[in-house]
């Protein structure tokens, strides 16, 4: 089935996703974020919850004095003991308004991610979490000053996409053991309406979605950002721990991201007159907060449980957007060996592991690729042409699912998706030694023609293993990656 683009419906996708990402963590309106309220949340929990218990003292007090009052005097403490409860009730109620707020604010950007990650069928869904992915990968910068503060912005959501793809792989293949998750997949509904009740999406995918886009924020506590940068700010922030460090900054930010989630954001509130309903209500959220929390604490060590959809994204996610200075481009494939090696090494389970990748192949989303177009019988090969990898699940994992954005050497914002194989890849060394043989003019010349008044990615090779696209795909016009064409074979 063909299904025809709205000429402005990807231009609106990407403000979409960047005020998602802004309403996640924000420079320029830090404070009003999310990570900016749990920055806030750090510092002035402490004091809150000391001036609440003062306020607290202070009527119980007055209630103490009450009891002994005369004729004379208890006119006045009953005043007092009103004022004394008023001025805590109110406090109290400010508190619990500001968690409530963190709260619902929360859950609604976790409902607007899932708008972008999922569908109404399976086919759907990989659409768009490849969509989502790879224009995170491509939106980011490849090169320059801005690479450490955007990545970091943007690999929050790149891990949620991928755990939400690993949750329902490994669902299908029955590797998932774990009771709460089964009893509420067993409730799934497939489509509806985001305000239609869902088990599965309301109990299971938005709860993890909460600890997955939480994890890093204990980065943001005082204490944390003190082993980062040492007591007064004086070390950069992009610096590299030593082991000793490291660990206290791991434990010191998960406690944090805990007590955020726990006690700055919590369970939301019950609306209604039923004692019935309130308590199954209290129950339910519960345990959503409760599932969210085994998420986080068990990530560092999954062992064979549930950490391990947190934790392996997170090793896949830190390799392709690692927020440092130190960024290699070309080496974003081997991300599959990275994540293989710390399954060998026992730090996650091999069985998920291989599921992620099975879900990603070797070549991250909006990966640029670099390919030989199959060649007339009869014809030497004489030209390569780029393609962006946007599609998950590849028939095999060396053989990318792309997009094709040049024809003979110019570049097009209309294009068919193809698969790209070994011999036919760049990357690979195949495919490199049949263009050996073209004279260095040649190859000149080709760059040149590749060029369309910018330089497609900082092309320094004559025979370039991979492109930057993130240039491209900053032209709103060859935004639009993921309509869905015929699938060729090269």
């Amino acid at each position: 089935m063909q299904f025809a683009a709205e000429p402005n419906a990807d231009k609106s996708y990407i403000r979409q996703l960047k005020r998602l990402i802004s309403s996640l963590l924000s420079v320029s309106k830090f404070q009003h974020s999310m990570y900016g309220q749990a920055s806030q949340f750090f510092e002035r929990d402490a004091s809150a919850r000391q001036e609440l218990q003062q306020l607290e003292q202070s009527w119980q007090h007055s209630q103490h004095q009450l009891k002994s009052a005369t004729a004379k005097t208890e006119a006045r403490l009953i005043a007092q003991v009103q004022q004394h409860r008023q001025a805590f009730v109110d406090a109290e109620q400010q508190y619990q308004q500001k968690r409530l707020y963190r709260q619902s604010q929360l859950v609604m950007l976790c409902q607007q991610f899932l708008q972008l990650s999922e569908g109404n069928s399976r086919s759907e869904t990989i659409l768009r979490s490849s969509k989502l992915l790879g224009s995170l990968q491509l939106l980011a910068p490849s090169e320059g000053e801005q690479i450490t503060s955007v990545q970091q912005k943007y690999k929050p959501l790149y891990k949620a996409a991928l755990s939400l793809r690993l949750l329902d792989h490994l669902l299908e293949r029955g590797l998932i053991t774990n009771s709460y998750i089964l009893q509420k997949a067993e409730l799934r509904l497939s489509g509806g309406e985001p305000d239609q009740p869902c088990p599965f999406r309301d109990d299971v995918q938005i709860p993890m979605l909460m600890a997955l886009l939480l994890q890093d924020v204990g980065h943001y506590h005082p204490d944390a950002i003190a082993i980062l940068c040492g007591p007064h700010g004086e070390l950069p922030r992009s610096r590299e721990l030593d082991v000793e460090e490291r660990q206290q900054f791991l434990e010191v930010s998960l406690q944090a991201s805990l007590r955020f989630l726990l006690h700055g954001v919590a369970a939301p509130k019950y609306r209604g007159n039923s004692r019935a309903e309130r308590d199954e209500f209290d129950k339910n959220e519960q345990d959503k907060l409760a599932f969210a929390a085994t998420l986080l604490r068990n990530a560092n060590t999954p062992g064979v449980g549930i950490g391990n959809l947190v934790k392996i994204p997170q090793v896949y996610a830190s390799a392709v957007l690692p927020g440092r200075n130190r960024f290699d481009y070309q080496a974003l494939p081997k991300v599959a060996l990275i994540v293989k090696n710390g399954a060998s090494q026992g730090r996650y389970d091999p069985r998920m592991a291989d599921a992620l990748l099975t879900i990603t192949g070797i070549f991250p989303q909006g990966y640029g690729i670099v390919f030989l177009p199959k060649p007339q019988p009869g014809q030497a090969v004489e030209r390569y042409e780029f393609a962006i990898v946007n599609s998950l699940y590849p028939l095999q994992a060396e053989v990318p699912l792309c997009r094709i954005v040049t024809r003979n050497l110019q570049f097009r914002h209309i294009g068919q998706n193809c698969t790209v194989s070994v011999a036919h890849n760049l990357y690979f060394k195949p495919a490199r030694q049949q263009l050996a043989i073209i004279p260095q003019a040649r190859l000149s010349d080709i760059l040149s023609k590749l060029s369309s008044g910018f330089e497609p990615g900082q092309l320094r090779h004559m025979l370039p293993r991979y492109w930057h696209p993130d240039e491209f795909f900053a032209d709103p016009k060859h935004q639009n990656l993921w309509n869905r064409t015929e699938l060729l074979s090269n």
